[in-house]
């Protein structure tokens, strides 16, 4: 199994705990049955599996009868008669429940909550049961307070996207600028990675991929992620919109003409829930709604909504090939040089985790407005700490960064005489062609060895 090493331990710790119950959660396709299996194979327990269908609780609790050869089905009226039974008969065994949103959709969500949670607090000694679900919001409804299976769950492992550097796992032959350009176009997500061919290069990648009509990346995008809200109008107007950019509410909201002022706000809001959009803010101004900006998470859900969502046609006519030459092919270099970025944060995320950057209070963008010389923008990177900012400019060359333009990007960054600058540094993809005195110089290779 290719990274997930943290989630990895925190559940064979599970296993070989005390704990009666776990929970894992994250969007579809995100790896969670993969590494619930890979470590109970690890830990050797003997586990029963079931994944929830969309029905009725009666017909999931037959089928999960008939899995587990619970015989006869009859008297067995609810779950928790099933767990019961299953703890006679099974004794220390891992119970899986995955897409537990899914267990009797029709029925009230706080019943079916209360008979988990009387199962869970009466399960045999060695029962150990898994709650899996990839429906976000509905599995973070069960952390609630007023949730009836509040505070039964530990550990509780939101699996999310992986990072740029578990992601290079999936092409590591690869030289570090083509492993940024791979992270920036298909993200985290193990399930698309493992799909991909490396050796045949980016542009054939994201044809077979991402944009050809029965793609492994399209299909998912299309059919599988959105599944639960499929029927919530306005999503993808709302990912369009926001596509390869950041952008403010009141430009959202803007582009949505003759919607209601609450129409963004709800959409943006489930979007959030589910881990595909986040809101960010200024570094120094967080505080400001005016400056905050959405932006669309996942590398390969932007990439489909800045090229193939808008272009549907034109790839039905032009056919893959000849639509990546004349549409994406182009503009790719400025797509992943934004990526970039957001890989140069993770970094020194990264870095702060491991205690590698004491005292550091936040990391983000910076937002700067120079009146005098009229003009405004944003660094790229910038560290806080209590008595300023260690501030980097990011850039994804071909070429070693030659010295002329490392000056240029010094002196910017210290022409802002509002801004308190603890140290300046500068991040090349391809390195540089000298030394810079006085200036924090970081290479491709470092970011991929943290």
């Amino acid at each position: 199994m290719k990274g997930r090493e943290k989630e990895k331990e925190m559940l064979l710790k599970f296993l070989n705990g005390k704990d009666k119950a776990c929970l894992v959660y994250g969007l579809r396709r995100i790896g969670k049955s993969y590494l619930i299996q890979n470590s109970l194979a690890l830990s050797g327990r003997k586990f029963l599996y079931y994944e929830c269908v969309e029905a009725s609780l009666e017909t999931n609790l037959r089928l999960f009868c008939s899995s587990f050869g619970i015989r006869p089905l009859l008297p067995y009226a609810t779950f928790l008669d099933a767990f019961r039974e299953l703890g006679r008969i099974a004794g220390e065994m891992v119970v899986v429940i995955d897409e537990y949103q899914n267990l009797g959709h029709r029925e009230s969500d706080a019943d079916i909550d209360s008979l988990m949670q009387i199962a869970i607090d009466q399960a045999p000694a060695g029962m150990k049961i898994i709650i899996c679900g990839s429906y976000v919001t509905a599995m973070r409804k069960l952390l609630d307070e007023e949730n009836p299976l509040f505070g039964r769950f530990n550990p509780i492992i939101h699996l999310e996207a992986m990072d740029y550097l578990d992601s290079s796992l999936f092409y590591q032959d690869l030289e570090i600028r083509e492993k940024i350009s791979f992270y920036s176009v298909f993200g985290g997500n193990p399930y698309i990675n493992d799909a991909l061919t490396p050796e045949e290069g980016l542009g054939a990648n994201i044809i077979s991929n991402i944009i050809e009509q029965d793609s492994i990346g399209r299909n998912y995008i299309e059919n599988q992620l959105f599944k639960e809200i499929r029927k919530l109008e306005g999503i993808n107007d709302i990912l369009s919109i926001i596509a390869n950019g950041k952008k403010s509410y009141s430009d959202i909201q803007s582009k949505l003409i003759g919607r209601s002022s609450s129409y963004a706000a709800d959409r943006l809001s489930v979007l959030e829930k589910m881990d595909v959009v986040r809101k960010s803010s200024p570094i120094n101004d967080p505080d400001n709604k005016k400056k905050a900006r959405y932006e669309i998470a996942d590398n390969l859900i932007r990439f489909y909504f800045a090229y193939v969502f808008p272009n549907k046609s034109a790839i039905q006519v032009l056919g893959g090939e000849a639509f990546f030459n004349s549409y994406v092919e182009k503009s790719l270099e400025t797509f992943i040089s934004y990526r970039f970025e957001g890989i140069a944060r993770e970094y020194f995320s990264k870095l702060a985790r491991k205690g590698k950057l004491p005292e550091i209070k936040d990391i983000g963008a910076y937002n700067y407005d120079d009146p005098a010389g009229r003009r405004n923008g944003v660094f790229d990177v910038a560290l806080k700490f209590d008595d300023g900012y260690d501030i980097y400019e990011v850039k994804f060359l071909k070429s070693p960064m030659e010295k002329q333009l490392m000056e240029k990007e010094v002196s910017k960054i210290l022409s802002i005489t509002s801004l308190k600058v603890r140290n300046v540094g500068l991040i090349s993809s391809s390195g540089f062609g000298s030394d810079f005195d006085g200036t924090h110089l970081i290479k491709g290779e470092d970011i991929y060895n943290p």
